[in-house]
């Protein structure tokens, strides 16, 4: 009889010392086993600039399941005479095996949660019905036992959602808990010098940098591997710039350990660039670089170029770019461990649950100049040729005429260099229009197209040439200072005297300005210029008699003449 008090006392002592190791156990309504929930608000300026519907960190219901692992006797938190519970894997209600309890000792001093966890999912059967399933996080009139709460599998979809680490807990009727998850997030800038910007704008041909940023889940040491991808998506208006690509942690350059995955441009939907790894936390073994600890702290920096090309969207919406990031968040089901991460390995493929963060947008845009040329009266005046001289000339974009000879040409070329579909006429009386064709045989055909102009450098001359609508237009343009000069005038106008402006780019409206009245920016954010030719001056002349009065002597010596052979013809017949 005293034996059996003494193995008694002795598997009592033992639960107790493992009730306050394994767990915070409750007193009456229970406790939390992990350390409490840190707050799932995102940092500021986390989110989507682009206004798309996701949902915050923790916003998203969570649907728990009970499991009961072990039942007994509760007294001061602690459970005696320790049985299987109904999600147990031994049979219910049987005594649980002292080997079970030995081993569950052996852990109880672990600082790590999941080195625990990974002891006692053994004795759990997560493949039988749970007791409860909710999304609360308080359950009541629940049987004396010892529990495990876990997220339903396959049951958080959406953006910024993560599952929570296994709680442990010892209940006496009434079971509260805090749950233990937290996501990464991502932001996405577009460098300019000094600043990280948003919005921002550019000429074709410049190039944009970026930097994308990625944190850490305040859970990170709950998880044995951490998958991490960003996905990041170039409109067609940008080009990726080759072997652009940067990737450090802890400040540390790690780029040939990640996947960079680019694809091939398009000029509808533009370029996906991936760039990840199959563990992040593997890089904490690595001595040279040495990393060191993957926690909470860390970042991840993602950097990289690209170019804004002829495809560039015009004002409007402007040239986005955005980057989502997937990672995992289960720490549940994170694998085995971490081991030496390889140099330029192949796209990962995660085995384990995975989330994603909501798309983060930035945008470059560009804008155009239009310059309607006419005369006084209004007429267009085509043929005559512009320069755009500026430092925020680049890569510009001109709508240009070109006419080339065809049999059913719509078109006549005038001998002043113009085209016309006015037919020429061929006629013995002031009709006859002849005299103004190059060729009254000879007809035109008309094709546009738009031709990239310009050196690539940081200031250029660009010429356009007036089309058969009274415009010029050039596209492609950001902020700085222009010049406006004409260089070849029709004959009968004269020149006008260069306009210069100055074109700015306001971040926050995204809207371009013009600091001259000549040249004015629509809602459309486009520039407009209207420029009217005049008609040279018919100068008056000196020096002669004219030739008026030779008209009129002529005329009177033609009547006196007449008059003279009258009469002498009279005389003659008398």
């Amino acid at each position: 009889m005293k034996r059996m008090k003494k193995i008694v006392s002795i598997l009592l002592a033992m639960v107790m010392v493992l009730g306050m190791s394994l767990t915070v156990f409750a007193t009456e309504g229970g406790g939390d086993v992990t350390s409490p929930g840190t707050s799932n608000t995102p940092d500021e300026g986390s989110g989507s600039r682009a206004g798309d519907n996701t949902e915050t960190p923790g916003s998203v219901p969570h649907t728990y399941e009970i499991y009961q692992i072990f039942t007994g006797d509760y007294a001061d938190g602690v459970l005696s005479n320790i049985k299987w519970g109904q999600n147990g894997t031994g049979t219910e209600g049987e005594k649980v095996e002292t080997s079970v309890l030995d081993e569950l000792e052996a852990v109880k001093d672990a600082t790590s949660d999941t080195t625990k966890l990974a002891v006692i999912q053994k004795y759990t059967n997560l493949n039988s019905n749970p007791i409860r399933t909710g999304s609360e996080t308080t359950y009541t009139e629940l049987p004396v036992g010892y529990y495990l709460v876990k997220d339903k599998d396959g049951s958080l979809t959406g953006t910024n959602v993560g599952y929570t680490l296994y709680v442990t807990q010892v209940v006496n009727g009434t079971l509260t808990f805090t749950p233990k998850a937290d996501v990464p997030t991502t932001d996405k800038k577009i460098v300019e010098g000094a600043d990280k910007v948003d919005t921002n704008e550019a000429s074709i041909g410049d190039e944009v940098n970026y930097e994308i940023t990625g944190t850490m889940p305040s859970n990170i040491a709950d998880y044995k591997t951490y998958y991490y991808m960003f996905t990041d998506t170039l409109s067609k208006g940008l080009t990726y710039k080759e072997n652009s690509i940067k990737v450090t942690v802890n400040g540390v350059d790690v780029t040939k350990y990640f996947y960079k995955g680019v694809g091939t441009y398009n000029e509808t939907t533009g370029t996906t660039i991936e760039v990840g790894i199959l563990d992040l936390k593997a890089l904490s073994l690595l001595t040279d670089p040495s990393v060191g600890e993957i926690i909470e702290d860390t970042e991840v920096v993602l950097t990289y170029k690209a170019t804004l090309n002829e495809n560039a969207v015009i004002a409007g919406d402007g040239n986005p770019n955005d980057v989502k990031l997937s990672y995992s968040n289960d720490p549940n089901n994170s694998g085995n461990g971490s081991t030496t991460p390889p140099e330029n390995p192949n796209k990962p493929t995660p085995t384990h649950p995975t989330g994603e963060t909501p798309k983060i947008e930035v945008v470059t845009y560009t804008t155009e100049l239009t310059i309607l040329k006419t005369d006084e009266d209004n007429k267009f005046l085509p043929g005559v040729e512009f320069t755009l001289t500026g430092n925020g000339v680049n890569i510009v974009l001109v709508t240009e005429e070109t006419f080339t000879e065809a049999a059913d040409g719509e078109y006549w070329k005038l001998k002043d260099g113009t085209y016309t579909t006015t037919a020429p006429i061929v006629a013995d009386d002031e009709t006859d229009n002849t005299a103004d064709y190059e060729s009254t045989t000879t007809k035109y055909k008309k094709t546009t197209s738009v031709v990239a102009k310009g050196n690539t450098e940081t200031k250029t001359d660009v010429v356009g040439t007036v089309k058969a609508d009274g415009t010029v237009t050039f596209k492609g343009l950001g902020a700085g200072e222009y010049t406006i000069t004409e260089i070849k005038t029709l004959p009968g106008y004269n020149t006008i005297d260069p306009i210069t402006f100055t074109l700015t780019f306001n971040a926050e409206t995204k809207t371009f300005a013009s600091n001259n009245d000549k040249v004015t920016v629509g809602t459309d954010n486009m520039l407009d210029t209207s420029i009217v030719n005049q008609k040279g001056s018919l100068l008056p002349s000196t020096g002669g008699i004219g030739t008026t009065i030779f008209y009129v002597v002529g005329g009177i010596l033609v009547i006196g003449a007449g008059i003279l052979l009258v009469a002498k013809k009279r005389m003659s017949n008398r």
